[in-house]
């Protein structure tokens, strides 16, 4: 398993810039927005990383496919973040659905990087 620096640091300053812009669109009175920037960012540096920065030595086959999950998960949690920007909320929900997301997806990213 390999990382890309560069394409590393790279999806690093797209999620700080989206969670910045996540915590600048909620229009909430408490702490959500915090919560919401946090969970933001951070879902979206651990899918962005797949997508961008992750390969396996000698294998395009699952290197393609976590690539290509991760560019849906990238997407899912956008659509959730983008959601729960515009819609009041409970933290409660947001945290189990988030975790939810990016536990799946660590869970079919393990599975496929088993695969030879």
């Amino acid at each position: 398993m390999r990382l890309n620096i560069v394409t590393l640091l790279i999806a690093l300053g797209i999620a700080l810039l989206g969670a910045y812009t996540f915590f600048v669109v909620n229009t909430a009175e408490t702490d959500i927005p915090l919560a919401n920037a946090i969970g933001g960012g951070l879902a979206m540096f651990i899918t962005l990383t797949g997508a961008v920065s992750f390969s396996i030595k000698d294998s395009k086959g699952p290197t393609l496919y976590i690539r290509i999950l991760s560019a849906i998960f990238f997407v899912a949690i956008l659509i959730q973040q983008v959601i729960f920007c515009i819609v009041t909320f409970n933290i409660q929900p947001y945290i189990i659905i988030t975790g939810f997301l990016l536990l799946l997806y660590t869970l079919i990213a393990y599975g496929i990087s088993r695969l030879k």
